[in-house]
């Protein structure tokens, strides 16, 4: 993901964090910071298990607790709040739990997906992960309202002053709410990620429900497996003929779901008389479903294709009609 800045502000506001509770299930209580925090454990691969379309449940699962109180009030401090540089904010927090956040979603799809190829596996893991995702997330579970933020990213801004745009918000409510996910598992060294793993499963879950049930019923493997560069090799390949793909500019050309850059790739063809002919080209967010594309593209023009294949069924026929002459 790129790397992230947060703004930075002189005006402090008191703090409107509102006091959380443990549910019952949590045996540990929220104590204060020790001098020395653990290390969260490696946890086993065991804890990451795939979705299933029955499970996901539309309503949002409750908030699992931060079991460290100064760790819960870093995770929901601007930098800009800070009195001394030295203060905890919810910066280096941010960047762990977006670590934590990446891995989790990785480890799902992995699971759900095992042959999504890595550039879709990105486009889904971006999807998850992106800020508009996260900002929703933390805006539903309240930590807007919690977080001490400067005056700027309220609703009305800073009186008389400057009032921060709905990006530099989005990009505000994601940062807090990766530095909570980091805040829940370093609080909870031996169960915080399993706890953190479980609470975003249920939560992503709706975010791929569609991508979760094609995969249920075998219509992204279909997909996969009418390999588009396979059908246009048997449509107009032949002896001599390469059909070849190549990365073509990109002109900074971005993914509108994700905002991440798109791979272009072109089908060229030799052979049939031809030298290095663009037959179509195709972008996406891995290049190997680019190229995919780019051969969808040259199927689709109909004058080449049946202008290469007359010539492949007229030289397959030569073929067949001199063996039959020499047997």
């Amino acid at each position: 993901m790129p790397k992230r800045t947060h703004s930075e502000s002189a005006t402090p506001l008191a703090p409107t964090i509102i006091p959380t509770t443990t549910p019952e299930h949590v045996s540990k209580r929220i104590k204060p910071s020790a001098a020395v925090t653990p290390s969260p454990q490696i946890p086993p691969w065991t804890i990451f298990t795939k979705w299933t379309s029955s499970a996901i449940v539309k309503a949002h699962p409750p908030l699992p607790p931060v079991l460290d109180s100064a760790l819960e009030t870093a995770a929901l401090t601007h930098s800009g709040m800070r009195k001394n540089l030295s203060d905890p904010s919810y910066e280096q927090l941010e960047w762990i739990g977006d670590v934590y956040l990446e891995l989790i979603a990785s480890e799902l799809i992995s699971q759900t997906f095992p042959t999504l190829d890595p550039g879709r596996s990105s486009h889904y893991r971006e999807m998850l992960v992106r800020n508009s995702t996260l900002g929703q997330f933390a805006v539903h579970y309240g930590l807007d309202k919690r977080a001490n933020f400067p005056a700027e990213f309220g609703l009305g801004g800073r009186p008389n002053g400057t009032k921060a745009s709905e990006k530099q918000r989005a990009k505000a409510l994601g940062d807090i709410f990766e530095a909570y996910v980091g805040a829940i598992v370093r609080s909870d060294p031996e169960n915080g990620m399993r706890r953190a793993a479980e609470w975003l499963k249920m939560l992503w879950g709706p975010v791929l429900e569609r991508q979760i049930r094609e995969e249920e019923s075998g219509s992204r493997v279909k997909d996969r497996d009418l390999n588009p560069k396979t059908q246009l090799e048997q449509m107009i390949g032949g002896p001599g003929v390469r059909i070849e793909y190549k990365d073509l500019p990109s002109g900074g050309k971005k993914d509108r779901d994700t905002n991440q850059e798109l791979f272009f790739v072109g089908c060229f063809l030799t052979g049939w008389g031809e030298t290095s002919l663009q037959l179509g080209y195709g972008g996406a967010l891995g290049k190997k479903e680019a190229g995919q594309k780019a051969a969808v593209k040259a199927m689709e023009n109909a004058k080449l294709m049946k202008k290469f294949s007359e010539k492949r069924k007229a030289l397959v026929a030569a073929r067949a009609a001199q063996a039959e002459k020499a047997s």
